[in-house]
C-alpha cells in the first residue's frame, strides 16, 4: 500500500525588504528566542523536496487547520476547530465516501477566507502532474478514487474529490485500500491559498470531480514555489498556522515570526500567548553561555549528554530549566544500499558487528538514552508497549570482529591484493572478485557532518575495527544541508555510509520508505534498498482495521524483525531529549506534544 507524503504551504516577501535587520529586530521583551542544534534549510513548504527537524518545526508554526488532528492523548480524531460535521457513507462498490462540512469564518493570516477550495487545492496541487515534474517525488493519493488518471494528466478532474459549495466537499476512498489503521488520515488535508500558489486559477467542479480551472504550469509553479527571493518554499506570507513569517534570512538561517491575529486555535481552540518568536541555529558548545547571556531563551531537542549534565548539574542556581522526554526518533548509520559493496546484507551485518553499541549511549549521550535494535524511537507508543519484547525478538549485533570477519568471508572477501588468500595476521586490505573477475578492495567512504561529535565517534570505531579485519574507511566532511541533499539523492551520493538522525512522524507508516520502484528511490526510500520482502512487510504494518492496536503491533513487530535482519540502516541509539529554557517561560510542556511548535501555544513568557 502506498502512502501519501506529507503536505504543507507558503509566498511573496517584497514589502519586507525595508524592515530592520534581524539583529536589530525581534529582540524585545515580548520575543521568545528559540535555538535548535539543527540549522533550517528553508524548506517550509513540503517534505517532497527533503526534510529536517528544524524545517518541520517551522511548518508547524505556519500551517495548521488540518481536518484531522493528532491529540495530546495520542488519538487521531476530527479537528472540531475546522470541521463542523463529517458524514460517512458506503458506495455500492464498497468505497467509503466522506463529506466534510467546514466551520465558517476560518481565515489565513492576511484575513482572507479559508473555504472548501483551499482544502481541495492542497490535494489537487500535490497530486498534479506538474508537481510530479517539479519535485523529486510526488505524494501518492492512490487511495482516493481517480488519482491515477488525474496524476498522469489523462483527465483534468480528480473524480474522487468533489466540490459541493464554499463550506462542503467530499473525498471518496477506494475499498481496496481498506482496512487501514489510520483510516481518517486518508481524508486529511489542510488549506493552501490557490491565489498565491496558482494566481488566476480556481477550484471548480462540473460534475466529473474537482479540478483546477485556469493555467497552472510547471513554469508558473516553479516561480511561485521555488523562486529564491519570493517563493512559497522559503518565504510564505499567506498561511493558516498560529504564527506568520515576518522574515527569513537564508544566509544567516534565522527566522522571525509573529502571532497570526486571525488564528482560531488548534484542535482544542488553543491560541498562542507569546507575541513573537525568533528561531535560529545554536551550537552545542555555546548553548549554556548563550542562555546565560540572554541571546537564547529556549533550546529544543538537546541530545549532547555533556551539555545536558552541565545544564541540570549543581551550580546552575535555577537559571536554566530542563524538561526531558523520550525521542520519537533515533540515531542511525545510514547506508547507501545501492552501492556495490553495501548492497550486500552480509557486509551491512559485518559493519554492525564493527560498532560497539554501548559507546554512543555511554560517551555521547552520557546515559540519557540507550541502544536500540530496530527502526524505532523510544518515544513511540509501540515501543512503550513492546520494549522488553524488542530486546529479545530482534537480531542484535554486539561488537564482534570474529563474526564480522566470518560474514565478510561468506560474502567473498577472501583475497589479498595479489589474488591469494587473505590472511588477517598479514594485514592489508581484503578483496573480493567482481563479476568481471577484477579484484575490488574492501574500502568504504563515510560522510561526516561538520562538528558532529557522534559522527566522529562512529568513524573512529569503524576505522579502528575495520582496520583489524582488512577494511578501510575514507571520510569527508559535509555541512548538514549538503549531507541532506545527498541523503535524499537530490545530489549524487558520494558516500557509502553517513551518520544520520531521524525523527518519525506521529503516524508511523513505513510503506513508502521501503518501496522498491524507481520513483521512490531517493527522497522517499533514502536507503536505496530494493527488497520485495521488506517492502511487503512495510505495507502490512498499517493494513489492519482502524484503531486495532493489537493487530498493528503484531505486523509492526514482524516488520521490525525483518528490518533488523537486512539492515537498511544500522540502528545506534534513541535518546532522551531535553529542552532547556529560562525560568520566565512557564507552562511549557514539550513532553506532552509532538514538537516545540505545538507546545509553545500553551506557554507564557513573563519578563
Amino acid at each position: 500500500m502506498k502512502r501519501a507524503a506529507a503536505l504543507v504551504t507558503l509566498v511573496c516577501l517584497i514589502a519586507l525588504w525595508g524592515m530592520p535587520s534581524l539583529a536589530e529586530n525581534g529582540q524585545g521583551a515580548d520575543t521568545l528566542k528559540v535555538g535548535h542544534t539543527t540549522r533550517m534549510n528553508g524548506n517550509f513548504f513540503s517534505d517532497l523536496w527533503g526534510n529536517n527537524t528544524a524545517d518541520i518545526d517551522v511548518r508547524s508554526l505556519l500551517h495548521d487547520y488540518p481536518l484531522v488532528a493528532w491529540t495530546r492523548g495520542g488519538e487521531y480524531k476530527i479537528n472540531r476547530t475546522v470541521v463542523s460535521k463529517l458524514d460517512r457513507s458506503k458506495a455500492d462498490n464498497g468505497d467509503t465516501l466522506y463529506t466534510v462540512t467546514l466551520h465558517s469564518g476560518l481565515q489565513y493570516c492576511d484575513g482572507s477566507p479559508i473555504q472548501s477550495e483551499d482544502f481541495l487545492f492542497s490535494i489537487l496541487l500535490m497530486a498534479s502532474p506538474q508537481i510530479r515534474q517539479l519535485a523529486p517525488i510526488s505524494p501518492d493519493y492512490d487511495y482516493i478514487s481517480g488519482f491515477q488518471a488525474y496524476h498522469a494528466g489523462a483527465v483534468p478532474a480528480f473524480s474522487g474529490l468533489r466540490l459541493i459549495d464554499d463550506l462542503r466537499f467530499s473525498v471518496r476512498i477506494k475499498a481496496s485500500y481498506l482496512p487501514y489503521f489510520y483510516q481518517l488520515s486518508y481524508i486529511n488535508s489542510y488549506p493552501l491559498p490557490i491565489r498565491v500558489l496558482a494566481p488566476g486559477c480556481a477550484v471548480a467542479d462540473d460534475g466529473q470531480g474537482a479540478y483546477i480551472k485556469g493555467e497552472m504550469t510547471v513554469e508558473s509553479l516553479s516561480a511561485s514555489i521555488l523562486d529564491g527571493e519570493t517563493g512559497y518554499m522559503s518565504f510564505p506570507q499567506v498561511t493558516s498556522g498560529p504564527y506568520r513569517l515576518v522574515r527569513y534570512d537564508m544566509k544567516a538561517h534565522v527566522a522571525e515570526f509573529e502571532k497570526n491575529p486571525y488564528y482560531k486555535g488548534n484542535y482544542e481552540g488553543q491560541v498562542p500567548g507569546i507575541p513573537r518568536l525568533l528561531f535560529r541555529e545554536v551550537r552545542n558548545q555555546t548553548i549554556l553561555s548563550e542562555m546565560e547571556a540572554g541571546t537564547i531563551d529556549l533550546v529544543n531537542k538537546v541530545s549532547d549528554g555533556e551539555v545536558i549534565d552541565n545544564a541540570i548539574g549543581p551550580g546552575r542556581g535555577g537559571r536554566v530549566k530542563a524538561v526531558p522526554y523520550p525521542r520519537t526518533g533515533a540515531g542511525f548509520l545510514a547506508i547507501a544500499c545501492e552501492k556495490s559493496v553495501t548492497s550486500s546484507v552480509l557486509v551491512r551485518q559485518a559493519l554492525a558487528h564493527c560498532i560497539d553499541p554501548e559507546v554512543l549511549p555511554r560517551d555521547f549521550l552520557k546515559n540519557h538514552g540507550e541502544k536500540i535494535y530496530g527502526y524505532y524511537g523510544l518515544g513511540q507508543w509501540m515501543v512503550e508497549e513492546t520494549k522488553e519484547e524488542l530486546k529479545t525478538v530482534l537480531p542484535q549485533y554486539p561488537l564482534d570482529l570474529e563474526k564480522a570477519d566470518a560474514l565478510l568471508r561468506e560474502d567473498g572477501w577472501v583475497y589479498n591484493e595479489q589474488g591469494g588468500d587473505y590472511d588477517r595476521k598479514a594485514g592489508g586490505l581484503r578483496y573480493r572478485k567482481s563479476n568481471d573477475g577484477k579484484l575490488k578492495p574492501f574500502r568504504l567512504t563515510m560522510a561526516v557532518l561538520e562538528e558532529n561529535k557522534a559522527a566522529y565517534m562512529v568513524l573512529d570505531m569503524l576505522s579502528s575495527n575495520l582496520g583489524q579485519i582488512g577494511g578501510m574507511v575514507d571520510h569527508f566532511v559535509l555541512p548538514l544541508d549538503q549531507a541532506l541533499r545527498q541523503h535524499y539523492s537530490l545530489d549524487i551520493r558520494q558516500f557509502d555510509i553517513l551518520f544520520m538522525g531521524s525523527n518519525f512522524t506521529y503516524l508511523f507508516d513505513p510503506t513508502i520508505t521501503y518501496q522498491v520502484e524507481e520513483e521512490y528511490q531517493g527522497t522517499a526510500n533514502t536507503s536505496g534498498i530494493q527488497d520485495p520482502v521488506l517492502a511487503q512487510k512495510a505495507r502490512e504494518v498499517c493494513k489492519v482495521p482502524a484503531g486495532d492496536r493489537k493487530a498493528f503491533l503484531k505486523n509492526w513487530l514482524d516488520f521490525q524483525r525483518y528490518w533488523a535482519e537486512v539492515l537498511p540502516m544500522i540502528p545506534l541509539y534513541s535518546n532522551t531529549y531535553f529542552d532547556l529554557f529560562i525560568p520566565q517561560l512557564t507552562d511549557y510542556h514539550p513532553e506532552s506534544h509532538w514538537n516545540w511548535g505545538s507546545a509553545i501555544l500553551y506557554a507564557k513568557l513573563k519578563r
